[in-house]
C-alpha cells in the first residue's frame, strides 16, 4: 500500500503543469455543469438548488481566475 502511494506521488510530482492543466479543465467543466443545473433549477422553481448551483459557479470562476494568475 505504501509503495503504491509513493508511485502515485512520483507521477504527480513529475509534471505539475500537466496536473494544473487537468485541474483547470475540471474547474471549467464543474462551472459549466453547475451553471446549467442552476438555470434548470430556476426554470423548475427550485430556488434553493438554483442559488446553490450559481454559488458553485461563482466559486469556480474565482478558482479559475486565481489559478490563471498563479500559472
Amino acid at each position: 500500500m505504501l509503495y503504491t502511494n509513493l508511485s502515485i506521488q512520483k507521477t504527480v510530482m513529475k509534471d505539475p503543469k500537466k496536473l494544473m492543466q487537468r485541474m483547470v479543465i475540471l474547474c471549467i467543466l464543474i462551472g459549466i455543469l453547475a451553471f446549467s443545473v442552476g438555470i434548470l433549477a430556476f426554470a423548475l422553481k427550485e430556488y434553493i438548488i438554483g442559488t446553490a448551483m450559481l454559488f458553485v459557479t461563482a466559486l469556480q470562476i474565482y478558482n479559475y481566475k486565481k489559478w490563471k494568475r498563479t500559472a
